[in-house]
């Protein structure tokens, strides 16, 4: 299964082609992998964030997630905290958002500019960067307790013969 978008060609009609779905589809493991990363989820949030605008600088938009990260402001992050995060969006993340076509980064200019899948990964990015939400098991409810002990005393009975 993938996450899609629908593009049109100029004449009305739905393109068909896999050169032109490689660019607004992304499968469902590339997708995950992608999301596995606080950092890619960091971009990714910040660029739905701002979907008015079309081109970022690459520095400013590691400024943010550096600031995120440290639960600060850009104004009061230190170089160093800058350079980490700078650095591996540089070398990986933004590179990998790239090859999935996620977003268009063009490195020697460090201009990053969002493509149509960022709207379709958005629903699923976590609210913040450090989410104290866990996935949990909801508690069995009574009925199925009562069916699991009365399982067991059938068993019980059965070897108790």
């Amino acid at each position: 299964m993938s996450v899609q978008t629908e593009r049109t060609a100029d004449d009305g009609d739905s393109s068909s082609s896999t050169e032109a779905d490689a660019g607004t589809s992304i499968s469902k493991d590339d997708a995950f992998h992608i999301l596995q990363n606080s950092r890619r989820r960091a971009v990714l949030r910040y660029l739905a964030a701002h979907d008015e605008e079309e081109r970022f600088v690459m520095r400013d938009l590691a400024e943010e997630v550096a600031a995120w990260e440290h639960d600060t402001t850009v104004q009061q992050l230190v170089s160093d905290e800058r350079q980490r995060v700078y650095i591996a969006l540089y070398q990986s993340h933004l590179p990998k958002l790239d090859d999935h076509d996620i977003i268009e980064y063009n490195q020697s200019r460090g201009v990053v500019e969002p493509t149509e899948l960022v709207d379709a990964l958005a629903p699923y990015l976590d609210e913040g960067l450090h989410s104290d939400t866990d996935l949990t098991v909801e508690a069995e409810s009574e009925s199925t307790e009562a069916e699991g002990e009365s399982i067991t005393e059938t068993v019980s009975a059965l070897f108790s013969r």
